[in-house]
């Protein structure tokens, strides 16, 4: 039987992303044959979620949680939950898993390829979409899971897995001749992360761009070789081959940069849409090379086939251990962790992140 708390989730309308209701009910799901319900708890709220959202139409980002109601949608988070109800037999209530879900208290699942590790939500809506954001991982079978690190792993996981797999692209690709990379939106999680990463790969100058506020954290990272404000962005020495890494997807920004650098702009990447509600529509005329989008889940594909899917979960998992040490640093850590309760809580976060009112240093964990 399933708990007898209600139900909830936090909708979204898809065109208009600071409009969002709470929709509730009395009752929980129910699992039919060969189903689960999983209870959330928590999940985490990072600007990669408003990625999600403002890209949730062109990548069927809204396809993974659909509701009923036209033109509302569920956002997705990343986070844990554990199991309330199933009608599987390999799956027992009460474990714990990692993974893909609704801005929402419950979700109902069905597993297949079930395996001590993991499973995949076989649910028919969600065959044909990234294979990815599809899997569940299972806690106690996680070698890299530990009870104290789970604040760390739901806000950082998925989008160190971005950062990660960026810097391997850009490593194998040789820079693209670059001899500087330059990142905007460089206090977002998504960007020093992925500055992280190519540390780790190399030695060429990082660049960090950001709002003026922020322009203490980005050098209080260490991670960039110079922080530079959005307002002084056309001082940099534009003689020098450059990579763009675009975070923060604002179209205007993307020219300056393209303007500024001239034929010095080896590559533009674009990763997200920190600054916008919207996919970022490059202007047609810009100098230059067109932008680029880097979609994490194609090139982790590639990897699974290359390395194999446990060598890559093993690369991967030593360094997500590494950059969380480094996020946790005794002196001037990277992160503060703000735990609050309440999808109602969770709205306001939200649209405080969608106006670019969250300080860079926090981490958000909603416990709905």
């Amino acid at each position: 039987m399933a708990e007898k708390q209600g139900f909830q989730r936090l909708l979204m309308r898809r065109d208009q992303l600071d409009c969002m209701r709470l929709d509730a009910s009395d009752t929980v799901p129910e699992p039919g044959a060969d189903e689960i319900v999983l209870r959330l708890d928590p999940f985490a709220l990072t600007t990669n979620n408003i990625t999600y959202a403002a890209f949730g139409a062109a990548m069927k980002y809204w396809d993974f949680f659909p509701v009923e109601a036209s033109g509302w949608g569920q956002m997705p988070v990343w986070g844990y939950a554990d199991v309330v109800a199933s009608t599987v037999p390999s799956i027992g209530v009460s474990q714990r898993y990692f993974g893909y879900f609704p801005t929402a208290t419950h979700l109902c699942v069905r597993p297949g390829k079930i395996n001590q590790a993991s499973f995949r939500d076989d649910m028919a809506h969600r065959r044909g979409l990234p294979d990815i954001y599809n899997w569940y991982q299972r806690t106690d079978q996680d070698p890299f899971h530990a009870a104290e690190i789970e604040p760390l792993h739901a806000i950082y996981r998925p989008l160190f897995i971005t950062a990660y797999s960026l810097a391997d692209f850009l490593h194998d690709k040789a820079g693209f001749g670059a001899q500087r990379f330059l990142i905007s939106s460089a206090s977002s999680k998504t960007a020093y992360a992925t500055a992280w990463c190519l540390r780790q790969l190399g030695d060429r100058e990082l660049i960090g761009l950001t709002s003026d506020r922020n322009l203490d954290f980005v050098a209080e990272t260490g991670l960039y070789d110079q922080a530079l404000s959005y307002s002084n962005l056309k001082e940099i020495n534009a003689s020098i081959p450059t990579l763009y890494i675009d975070v923060a997807g604002n179209p205007d920004l993307t020219r300056t940069v393209h303007e500024t650098l001239g034929d010095r702009l080896v590559h533009d990447c674009t990763v997200g849409s920190a600054q916008s509600q919207r996919p970022p529509a490059a202007p047609v005329d810009l100098p230059g090379p067109r932008p680029s989008f880097f979609f994490a889940p194609d090139h982790i594909a590639r990897r699974h086939q290359d390395w194999g899917v446990a060598e890559f979960n093993r690369r991967a998992g030593q360094a997500t251990q590494g950059f969380y040490r480094y996020v946790a640093r005794p002196v001037k850590p990277l992160l503060t962790i703000t735990k609050i309760d309440g999808l109602a809580a969770a709205e306001k976060v939200i649209s405080a992140m969608l106006t670019g009112r969250v300080d860079p240093r926090e981490g958000h964990l909603i416990n709905p």
